[in-house]
C-alpha cells in the first residue's frame, strides 16, 4: 500500500475533513487544511492557504512529509452531495492570495466549510497585540 493510502486510512480521511496541525513550536499557532479526495490521476489532495503562495492543492504525501503530530481531524458532517459541493468550492478558491488577518488557512477552511470568513487565531492575535500596545502606551509618556 502506498504512503498516501496509509495516511488516508490512518486518519480516516474523507472529502471535506479538516486537518489541523501545529505550525509553531509550542503548538500555539495551528495550520488548517482540507482533504479533498483524489483526482483522476489517483493523487489524494489537500487544499491549503500558504503564506506567500495563497490557496493551492498539495498532495497528501507532501503535506504530511514533515508533520510529526496532528492536533486533530475535524470530520465533515455532510452527505456525499455536500462533500462534492465542498470540493467544488475549494477548487474555486485556488490562487486566492494569503492574508494573515483577512484570509489565512483557518479562514479558508471556515469559508469553504461554513461560508464564513473568520479566524479565531487571527482574532486572538489582534486582541493580544492591542493589549500589548495599550500596556506599552500606559508605560510611556503617552499614558500620563
Amino acid at each position: 500500500m502506498n504512503r498516501e493510502l496509509q495516511l488516508i486510512r490512518k486518519f480516516d480521511l474523507e472529502p471535506g475533513d479538516r486537518i489541523v496541525v501545529p505550525k509553531s513550536l509550542l503548538g500555539v499557532i495551528q495550520h488548517h487544511a482540507l482533504y479533498l479526495g483524489y483526482n483522476n490521476l489517483g493523487q489524494h489532495l489537500i487544499c491549503e492557504n500558504i503564506i506567500g503562495i495563497g490557496v493551492k492543492l498539495t498532495r497528501v504525501e507532501d503535506f504530511f512529509q514533515n508533520i510529526t503530530l496532528v492536533t486533530r481531524v475535524e470530520k465533515f458532517e455532510g452527505n456525499s452531495f455536500e462533500r462534492r459541493k465542498l470540493v467544488e468550492k475549494a477548487l474555486s478558491k485556488l490562487g486566492m492570495p494569503y492574508s494573515l488577518i483577512n484570509y489565512n488557512c483557518e479562514s479558508l477552511c471556515n469559508d469553504i466549510q461554513y461560508g464564513v470568513i473568520k479566524s479565531s487565531q487571527a482574532s486572538v492575535g489582534l486582541f493580544i497585540g492591542f493589549i500589548g500596545i495599550m500596556i506599552a502606551l500606559i508605560n510611556t509618556d503617552y499614558g500620563k
